[in-house]
């Protein structure tokens, strides 16, 4: 946040400096110091902050605007009785167009009037392709398929997370995380001595010359908390072996259990969809179901997701049950409610990145958070073009002024260090 020579001429002035211990330079330098590296991050990585807000600002409601774009594909007129979801997973199977045929999972429509959505995994470990199937819920007729990324919506978050550049991409995006956190940092640590002023002083807005330097710092500092919530998280869902170690060393993780299988009598029928779903609602009455894993292969198991009343995720449900496809025995469950510290730490991190920890309220406040890096980009280049032209027309007047000049003291030196912040 680029602080003005009228701002800095009111908080200090030469006479001042004159009545300042011999440490006012050293404090001097370092701000001048931090009002550099703020002012350059700003306009060397700043357009990655703004792309990154406006994306983010829309992927908040990408579901809803998929559904707004594309309702044909994604929402229903179908009533009466829903077809069983194994006619769902196998007409899906025999439409989809890649490989393997067989179906990685199944999401619930995420509205009243939406489609059942098979997901298939195809390409390779390294790489892989997801593509989805959409299936009526009434009739358990295919209404079409996409892969995932080649669409607006998801291509737009390959764009927030990737930059449609892969690892290396990925990576650019996590340290342009890292480089915001520091921005925001320097730009609240130049607003402080603001507030040692007065609550005017740090907050106002004024009309005029000082309002792009009065937006830049309010708005920044105070969306600064929020802009910081935002980074970190993105930071960590990039990184997380960076964080995880930290985390892990107070608490320990537990994580979801692998290579299960069934231990039922082979050649015996195994259960449906809506059987397994059943025996988790049982279970949990007042939970909803999010989706399902059929079994793969003969002695696989069935991995039903519910999402509990007070979950802090909302679009995912975190409860978690395994069961024997032959038998119906429950043989692994994972709920919020056994999470460790270090378990809740991680839940937490997507909820708060794109806001839905806070329902509704949570997600337009990160939608409108979205928009900051771009008004505050433009008012601190705008302060910068000013700042820039200013020193030229001073350095084209200096000739023509200096026998007028008299010769510097320190104390007026140190003066003219302040003003020219």
């Amino acid at each position: 946040m680029n602080q003005p020579i009228a701002s800095t001429r009111a908080a200090t002035s030469p006479s001042d400096l004159r009545n300042e211990t011999p440490s006012a330079p050293s404090r001097v330098a370092l701000r001048r110091a931090w009002l550099t590296v703020h002012r350059w991050l700003g306009l060397t990585v700043g357009l990655l902050f703004v792309l990154l807000g406006l994306t983010g600002s829309l992927l908040v409601f990408d579901h809803a605007i998929d559904e707004w774009l594309n309702p044909n594909l994604l929402l229903t007129e179908g009533v009466g009785p829903r077809r069983p979801l194994a006619e769902a997973v196998a007409a899906a199977e025999a439409a989809y167009r890649g490989e393997p045929k067989q179906a990685a999972a199944l999401s619930s429509p995420r509205v009243e009037n939406g489609v059942w959505i098979v997901w298939f995994q195809g390409g390779t470990e390294e790489e892989p392709v997801f593509s989805q199937v959409y299936v009526d819920p009434y009739t358990a007729k295919v209404i079409g398929q996409r892969v995932w990324g080649e669409d607006l919506m998801s291509w737009i978050y390959k764009l927030h997370y990737t930059l449609h550049g892969g690892d290396f991409g990925e990576t650019l995006v996590g340290v342009g995380g890292l480089i915001f956190m520091l921005s925001i940092g320097s730009g609240v640590y130049l607003w402080w001595p603001l507030w040692k002023n007065g609550w005017r002083a740090a907050f106002a807005v004024r009309r005029g010359s000082r309002f792009n330097y009065d937006l830049h710092k309010t708005l920044g500092v105070l969306s600064a908390a929020i802009l910081l919530v935002i980074a970190f998280t993105g930071v960590y869902m990039i990184f997380p072996e960076w964080v995880k170690p930290m985390v892990t060393a107070l608490s320990e993780e537990t994580l979801p259990p692998t290579d299960l299988e069934s231990s039922g009598r082979p050649g015996r029928a195994p259960l449906t969809p809506e059987q397994a779903i059943a025996i988790g609602q049982k279970v949990y009455p007042d939970a909803t179901f999010c989706h399902f894993h059929p079994p793969q292969g003969e002695d696989g198991v069935y991995e039903v997701a519910f999402r509990q009343p007070g979950e802090v995720q909302r679009s995912f449900g975190r409860t978690q049950l395994w069961i024997d496809a032959r038998t119906g025995d429950i043989v692994a469950v994972r709920r919020p409610q056994d999470f460790t510290a270090a378990d809740t730490f991680i839940a937490w991190q997507f909820p708060l990145h794109n806001g839905e920890a806070f329902g509704l309220i949570g997600r337009w406040i990160v939608f409108f958070t979205g928009f900051v890096p771009a008004i505050l980009y433009t008012t601190g280049f705008l302060l910068w073009r000013r700042r820039r032209r200013s020193r030229r027309r001073q350095q084209r007047s200096v000739p023509h002024n200096r026998q007028y000049l008299a010769p510097n003291t320190d104390a007026d030196a140190r003066g003219a260090a302040v003003l020219s912040r």
